[in-house]
């Protein structure tokens, strides 16, 4: 029997028409080689956009990357005033007097005074006190705008001659600028929050030449701020006659807000008399951290 073509084929309900049935027909037969064009089509674009991709960043990281440090450098340097540049950079701090007082039998305590007149950076330093034949370990402060105090090494022993020749050593310091949308104004946000007065000072002898004479020196702390401190220090500052005559450092915890604690020292430098007392904090105000909660 004679086989007819399917092009005879008459689809009587004219939904599919013999030019369907050849498309149909011609997509089955190459639908493998249709399939293996578009994975090569695309494993070639693949490829190529590696190979692109890895000669221009090869391009730029050995060739481009300096000429955009040289390009930014050129427009900072002839488009952006350098009296612009200057005015927001931050200022030197500023380093004066050095002291050093005997604390007790064969201990004494290096003091310096140190400014940070910048009103919008808080400077991180790390320092020490170098003396003839000696020096102290290394320590880190933080300096707040407008800080102005000291920075101490308490009890460096020296058993067999009073230190002399002494010296700071400034050795780092590293910048952080105060954002400006959270803290208009660092100034006023470290007053309302370092606040802290004195009262009820008293110093008086204890002991006897026999068993040894001791000072005790007692004052009330006084929170005036309406913040709570996990942990407050501080550098309590004697004075005889407005002269500097010691330093002790102070260690509150739990220092709630509107509160006072009582503090009583004894000071075993026999020759010391003070008539008045004061603080210097040592609180970074600007780490949530030591805050106690509401």
């Amino acid at each position: 029997m004679k086989k007819e073509k399917f092009e005879s084929y008459i689809d009587t309900s004219g939904d599919f028409s013999n030019d369907s049935l050849k498309q149909a027909k011609f997509y089955l037969l190459h639908k493998i080689l249709f399939r293996k064009i578009l994975i090569g089509i695309l494993l070639a674009w693949c490829i190529f956009s590696g190979i692109f991709g890895l000669f221009f960043w090869g391009k730029y990281f050995f060739f481009d990357y300096q000429n955009d440090n040289v390009n930014v450098y050129n427009m900072i340097k002839t488009n952006v005033s350098q009296a612009v540049i200057q005015r927001n950079n931050p200022v030197d701090l500023q380093v004066a007097n050095k002291y050093i007082f005997s604390s007790s039998k064969d201990k004494y305590d290096f003091a310096v005074e140190i400014t940070n007149p910048n009103k919008a950076w808080i400077a991180t330093v790390v320092y020490r006190f170098s003396y003839e034949n000696g020096q102290t370990g290394n320590r880190s402060a933080i300096l707040l705008p407008g800080d102005q105090r000291f920075l101490t090494e308490f009890g460096v022993e020296s058993p067999d001659f009073v230190p002399a020749n002494i010296q700071f050593q400034l050795l780092s310091s590293s910048w952080k600028r105060i954002d400006a949308h959270e803290v208009p104004d660092p100034l006023i946000y470290i007053s309302e929050r370092i606040n802290f007065s004195i009262d009820n000072i008293k110093f008086e002898s204890f002991g006897t030449v026999g068993s040894g004479v001791g000072k005790l020196l007692s004052f009330d702390v006084i929170n005036n701020t309406l913040f709570g401190f996990k942990s407050a220090d501080f550098v309590v500052v004697l004075r005889r006659n407005g002269e500097l005559v010691g330093l002790t450092p102070l260690y509150i915890t739990n220092f709630d807000s509107l509160s006072s604690q009582n503090i009583a020292f004894s000071l075993f430098n026999n020759s010391l008399e003070v008539d008045s007392v004061e603080l210097q904090p040592v609180v970074n105000v600007f780490d949530g951290s030591i805050y106690l909660s509401l």
